[in-house]
């Protein structure tokens, strides 16, 4: 996947612009404040959106937009559902949607609920869902179809200490899945997950590099006492755009 001098505005605001990013196959990790750009990022990725500026391009995966969309598996960070649809129904949807063949629907979905850890909520309404387990709900979704691409939007956010853990375990053993991209609030997170951290920030590229090399410029400034590497360089990055 690429980006090609992209930009993307809401209402005359500037999200970012003029971003080339490429995305060989690996594992990368999306770093940056609220606003900087995260979610916009994955959902132009995910073909969910249109550029402002600029083109997103899918080489390998059919190239155009529609062709690459039965590639790409994509977690958004929140997604109404009717409360009362089964999740079971929910993901046998999900499975005509990504054009699964209906003998092989059952046991696709029956995949993903072990993957998400929600075997034994499978005829439950959504509205009886915890928090946690919507989450892995779209987890489930985003699995179907055991796509090269996973595109995840805060997986980890509003699972438990234990959830998180299984959640980065299943990630580094997904089956199939050539290029991961997954945003997070909790850099410890994904270092354990990803190998490459990409950080926006005030419209751009802040940082675009490994993580050993974002833990190296962390260590190599001051950092308050208790805080991580990652942590210091984070908000050193934030610092050299003024």
């Amino acid at each position: 996947m690429r980006l090609s001098s992209v930009g993307h505005s809401y209402d005359r605001t500037d999200v970012f612009d003029d971003v080339t990013l490429a995305f060989p196959p690996g594992r990368v990790g999306l770093i940056g404040v609220n606003g900087a750009g995260k979610t916009t990022l994955l959902r132009l990725l995910a073909t969910t959106l249109e550029p402002s500026r600029g083109e997103v391009c899918f080489p390998g995966l059919g190239g155009l937009p529609v062709a690459a969309r039965r590639h790409i598996g994509f977690m958004p960070q929140s997604l109404a559902l009717p409360r009362s649809l089964r999740v079971l129904d929910f993901l046998a949807y999900v499975a005509w949607l990504k054009e699964i063949p209906r003998s092989e629907r059952a046991d696709e979905c029956a995949r993903v609920l072990e993957l998400a850890d929600l075997e034994s909520h499978h005829r439950s309404t959504v509205g009886r869902l915890s928090g946690g387990m919507h989450r892995r709900l779209l987890f489930a979704q985003a699995m179907i179809g055991r796509p090269r691409v996973l595109l995840l939007d805060e997986p980890t956010a509003g699972l438990d200490p234990e959830q998180r853990i299984r959640l980065r375990e299943r990630l580094r053993s997904a089956d199939g899945v050539e290029v991961l991209l997954v945003s997070s609030h909790l850099i410890e997170d994904l270092v354990p997950v990803v190998e490459r951290i990409v950080m926006l920030d005030d419209h751009r590229i802040a940082f675009d590099g490994s993580v050993e090399g974002l833990r190296e410029l962390g260590v190599q400034h001051a950092a308050v006492e208790g805080m991580s590497a990652y942590e210091a360089a984070f908000l050193r990055l934030q610092k050299s755009r003024t």
